[in-house]
């Protein structure tokens, strides 16, 4: 049996015996099957569960291991907690990585165990790795399809085998296509399969299979106060040598649910990635169309900057089945060539938008363009008298009085996003109110900025109204803009609001916006858009 990099030294413990979980019970088939003498540096289910405990057992105040759910056939998928106060939750910004969706792709579970090497080692003795544990929260998921990977092992020969091991009624074929089974965009655009014996079958419904919703669920469960903490992650694949970014679904650069500051930002990170590591950099339609893919749903749903990275070989070099099994002499050199990358990667998930330049503005202790819920929450006093027009985050369609498009991305909070059968159908009637998460603002604060319109008939009058309240922890509240109707007509038309916060500097405070028709019944109607508190 070779000998395992030196990296990887504390891989080796007597826990491959018998892998225990972190409540000491024996894990589930840890032992099915193993790798062949020739390749006997890459790690089966068992070694890798030995090798994140033992990194736990050897770094216990930066390292915490712990299951995230089960697989089909009940083998524990596993997460690794990296950062320095490991066992508290910090407001710090979370970086996620996750490695074998596809049972096949085994140099994934290499790169994942690669960064737990880097970042623990390197702990104390790097100032750059230091720093960045201590200023993170990074969290790594190994096996994101441990019984795909031990299925593929388990024969004399490499099965080639690329999905999970979830039967498909009806039929003898075996198996979901987990990165073509999470629920954005499932199905749509001709990037999966429907047939069950298909490589690329993507399941019987988006989120059938167990592995899929656990990180699925993994994920939301990683959002405070509606906000998501994991800003940026890394999915593992092989092979091509790519480093992909969103979407999958389309070819159109930037889709309607995507900004164009977004996607100028995703496109710099990649190719500064790409550049490092000596990879191709594209939009992930641009090398096949997918739907239904992790990277495609943790970006639409969440705002989650995910990335594939397509690990050695690229197609020109190896082709067939034999670019999923390069050998295991080329481990250490293929994970370590995307050291600088990831240290990139994981240092920038403090202000993404720093790679174009917009870090005062969407860097700030919040910010909001409504294209992912970041829990608002509507009539948080339960006091609002409004029947109808109620705040609401979506995609308006346009009448006289609302305007059907937004300052970036295609979402805004509105007074009632449908247009209705006339002008005065969803308007607003009554007042509504909505509420920001709590903003824990810093000593030195900046601004808070919005684009807001408030449109209006011409029988409104001053008891219309639209206001900007900034509210302190004891629920008290300050006024920092307001406009009311008058006796004209007044069309959508968006403003720009600028107030600074130097008052509530160090508070943790909310914003609410509020709208009402209170006078005689009169047409109004109420947006928000790209909120922010920015940087000094």
């Amino acid at each position: 049996m070779h000998a395992r990099p030196a990296a990887l030294a504390f891989a080796v413990p007597l826990l491959l015996a018998t892998v225990l979980t972190a409540a000491g019970a024996a894990d589930p088939a840890a032992a099915d099957a193993a790798f062949p003498a020739k390749d006997s540096r890459y790690h089966d289910y068992a070694e890798m569960v030995a090798t994140i405990q033992a990194a736990q057992t050897a770094h216990p105040d930066i390292v915490k291991v712990q299951t995230i759910g089960k697989s089909y056939q009940g083998r524990n998928i596993w997460a690794v907690k990296v950062s320095d106060n490991v066992a508290v939750d910090e407001p710090e910004p979370e970086v996620l990585f996750d490695g074998l969706h596809h049972a096949r792709e085994h140099l994934s579970v290499e790169q994942s165990l690669a960064i737990l090497s880097w970042l623990t080692t390197g702990y104390g003795t790097d100032a750059a790795i230091t720093r960045l544990v201590d200023q993170r929260e990074t969290w790594i998921v190994p096996m994101v399809n441990p019984d795909g990977g031990e299925y593929d092992i388990a024969g004399t020969t490499y099965r080639a085998w690329r999905k999970n091991r979830q039967p498909n009624s009806g039929t003898s074929a075996v198996g979901t296509d987990i990165n073509r089974n999470y629920g954005y965009r499932w199905a749509c655009c001709h990037g999966s399969s429907g047939t069950k014996s298909a490589d690329t079958y993507r399941g019987s419904a988006a989120f059938s299979t167990p592995e899929a919703r656990v990180l699925r669920d993994f994920m939301t469960s990683r959002r405070v106060d509606g906000i998501q903490q994991i800003k940026a992650a890394i999915t593992f694949h092989t092979a091509g040598e790519q480093v992909l970014w969103p979407y999958g679904y389309t070819r159109t650069d930037v889709p309607a649910d995507m900004t164009a500051a977004d996607h100028a930002a995703l496109v710099a990170l990649g190719k500064h990635m790409a550049t490092s590591n000596g990879y191709t950099a594209m939009q992930s339609s641009s090398l096949y169309v997918t739907d239904g893919d992790e990277i495609d749903w943790a970006y639409g749903t969440q705002r989650i900057w995910m990335y594939t990275f397509e690990l050695y070989p690229s197609h020109s070099k190896v082709s067939g089945n034999a670019r999923f099994y390069p050998a295991d002499e080329l481990i250490a050199r293929e994970t370590t060539r995307n050291k600088a990358a990831i240290l990139y990667f994981i240092d920038h998930a403090g202000c993404l938008y720093s790679v174009i330049g917009m870090t005062q503005a969407n860097c700030g202790p919040f910010f909001d363009d409504f294209e992912v819920a970041k829990g608002w929450v509507a009539d948080p006093l339960g006091t609002d008298t409004a029947t109808t027009g109620m705040w609401q985050r979506g995609t308006p369609q346009a009448t006289a009085r609302q305007s059907g498009s937004a300052i970036s991305g295609a979402r805004v909070i509105a007074t009632g996003l449908s247009a209705g059968t006339s002008v005065n159908a969803n308007d607003i009637d009554g007042i509504t109110s909505i509420r920001s998460a709590p903003i824990q603002l810093p000593s030195a604060v900046g601004k808070l900025t919005f684009r807001y319109y408030l449109a209006h008939s011409p029988n409104s009058s001053s008891q219309d109204y639209f206001r900007a309240w900034v509210e302190r922890q004891d629920g008290s509240r300050t006024l920092v803009r307001q406009e009311v109707g008058a006796a004209n007509l007044d069309n959508p038309h968006w403003t720009a609001i600028s107030v600074p916060l130097t008052a509530w500097a160090g508070e943790k405070v909310r914003i609410v916006f509020e709208a009402a028709d209170v006078g005689a019944s009169s047409t109004v109607e109420a947006a928000v858009d790209d909120v922010r508190v920015t940087r000094p």
